[in-house]
Parts: structure tokens; sequence; C-alpha cells
């Protein structure tokens, strides 16, 4: 995944026509929807400095409420984004630590493997593997 600078951020902020409410350590800034619900966000002063890929998606589904495509899309167009924007898309379910370390380890699988596998397949793996008498 991409992730914006943090002058990139400023960017989206000014086209997305957020408005700075004030400035201590960071920087803080406002959007009012046309529903009334205000929406709060702050940027750091880092400029080039990009953020990590969890601090983006918590950004984007708690404070800017978009996904990553139409922040992206605001910055290519210079346009505000579209408002409400439709719920961003849940993330597929993956498998505990602890079964997907179980299955790397006993089993050799590689990540790729085990991401390929839902819950009920990776413990039948396991299961099978555990069960096979040791050399």
């Amino acid at each position: 995944m991409r992730t914006p600078s943090w002058d990139e951020f400023r960017e989206f902020l000014k086209h997305d026509h957020w408005e700075e409410d004030r400035a201590t350590g960071h920087d803080f800034f406002e959007k009012t929807l046309s529903d009334g619900e205000i929406l709060r966000t702050h940027a750091s002063r880092s400029g080039s400095k990009t953020m990590s890929p969890g601090r983006f998606n918590a950004i984007l589904s708690d404070q800017l409420r978009l996904s990553e495509s139409e922040f992206w899309e605001v910055l290519r167009t210079r346009a505000p984004a579209p408002r409400p924007s439709p719920a961003p898309e849940p993330a597929p379910p993956s498998l505990p630590l602890g079964l997907a370390l179980a299955l790397e380890r006993e089993i050799g699988l590689t990540r790729e493997q085990i991401a390929e596998l839902d819950a009920d397949e990776a413990r039948r793996r396991l299961d099978e593997a555990r069960s096979r008498p040791r050399e």
C-alpha cells in the first residue's frame, strides 16, 4: 500500500476543503459535512516523511471517512471527495496468529500458502500434521 507524505496529506486537506482549526505541535483541521456532521483530523509538520500504512488506514476510516482510492482521487483531480462516501469494504478474515505460526513452523507452509487457507482448512491441516507419528 502506498502511503502519503504529510505534505501530500496537507494537499488533500486543501483540495477537500478542510479548514484549519488550530495549530500546536500539529495542525488541526475540521470539515463540516452537508448533514452537519463535523470531521476532525490533524497533520504532522513532518513534510516529506510518509505515514505508516496502519496510521493511514486509521485516518481514512476514522477521520476522513473515505476509501484509499477516494483519497488519491482527490489529489489527482484536485476536487473535493463526494460525500457521503460508501462504507469501506471490510478486511478479509485472517487466521489467528497462533494458528498461522503453527502452520509455518510445524508444517513448513509459506505465508502466501497460509493466506489462502480459511480457518477450518488451516485447523484440519494442522490437526492432520500433528496426528502423524513422529520420526
